[in-house]
Order: structure tokens, then C-alpha cells, then sequence
């Protein structure tokens, strides 16, 4: 299970910290974004709009180097449950609004992303159910140290990272041949 923990503790570390910093770059995009979402009190949307991003690279951070691994797990799989309730409440209300999802701001809210933030908290979970200790700075209270060695963990470390870029270039190549066909499909009127 150590393999598991840590593979998904540097999953959701390296998405946290690449959807935070994304925001990062566009603040006012972003605080539109919130507002446009319509479940926060108005006085909230600027605070959440300017405090959620850093939250998000600091988390990321966190998870990547493994510091205080177990709550900061459950952090990430709480702010993923609000995302996911977000998107689940305009899905409801049957509006068609940009995600804000960071490096993937276009995607428009849908049941496919409620799903995959669903993924995304079962991946922080076990995260924080099987910690690993395997390149941690300071894992923290209750996190066994670690039966991986070096290589081990290294190892780890690149097969997430290539999985998660496979999945990424499959995703995107899946929407580019979409967008050509249905390109082609209006140009054969």
C-alpha cells in the first residue's frame, strides 16, 4: 500500500500545485470565475478568489515534499469535495460556466468533472489512509517510515509521472480529433 500512498500523494501534490499556480497568473480571471459559479456569498468571492490559489500551491508543495503528509491529504480531499459540490450545484442548475479549474479553464462544468474530482479526493484520501513516508521532508505524526528504498521511491515517482502525462496527451488528443471532426462535419454542408 506504500506504493499506492505515494503515488497518489505526489499525484494530487503535483495537481494542486500546477491548478494553483495557473490561477496564480490571472487573479481577476479567476474571481470572475468564482463569482460566475453563484455559491458564495458576495463578500466571500474576492477573499476565496485571492486566498484559494496560494492554498492550492501550498498544499501542493506540501504533498510533493512531503511535509505533514496526513493533514495535509485530508485538506486537499476537503477543497476537492467543494469543488466537486460547486460544479455538482451549477450542474444541477443546468448552467453552462466555465470551470475554473485552473490549467483547464475552458471545460465548461459537467458530470465528467464531478466524477473526476470524485477521483481526484479518492486519490488524497489514500494519500492520507497509507501515507509513505518514501522522499518526505517531514511526514509528520503517524506516518510509518518508510519500507521503500530510494530507487524505489524514485521509481514511484517517474511511473505516476508518466501515467498521469499519458492520461493528460490521451485527453487532449481525444478532444482535438473531436474538435477536427466536428470541424469537418460543418465545412461537408
Amino acid at each position: 500500500m506504500e506504493y499506492l500512498g505515494l503515488s497518489a500523494r505526489l499525484l494530487i501534490g503535483a495537481l494542486f500545485l500546477v491548478a494553483g499556480a495557473s490561477k496564480l497568473r490571472d487573479l481577476s480571471q479567476f474571481r470572475a470565475e468564482v463569482a460566475n459559479y453563484q455559491v458564495l456569498p458576495a463578500a466571500l468571492v474576492t477573499p476565496t478568489a485571492r486566498a484559494l490559489p496560494a492554498l492550492e500551491v501550498v498544499v501542493g508543495a506540501m504533498l510533493l515534499l512531503g511535509v505533514l503528509i496526513v493533514p495535509v491529504a485530508v485538506v486537499a480531499a476537503v477543497v476537492l469535495v467543494a469543488f466537486a459540490g460547486g460544479i455538482w450545484i451549477n450542474v444541477q442548475r443546468e448552467r453552462r460556466i466555465g470551470c475554473g479549474c485552473g490549467f483547464r479553464r475552458r471545460q465548461e462544468v459537467s458530470n465528467r468533472l464531478v466524477l473526476r474530482n470524485a477521483g481526484y479526493t479518492a486519490a488524497a484520501v489514500v494519500a492520507a489512509v497509507w501515507p509513505s513516508a518514501a522522499l518526505a521532508l517531514a511526514p509528520g505524526p503517524g506516518v510509518p517510515a518508510s519500507t521503500l528504498t530510494v530507487a524505489d521511491a524514485l521509481g514511484v515517482a517517474v511511473a505516476t509521472a508518466t501515467a498521469a502525462a499519458i492520461v493528460v496527451v490521451g485527453l487532449d488528443a481525444r478532444r482535438f480529433l473531436a474538435q477536427q471532426r466536428a470541424s469537418a462535419a460543418v465545412y461537408a454542408r
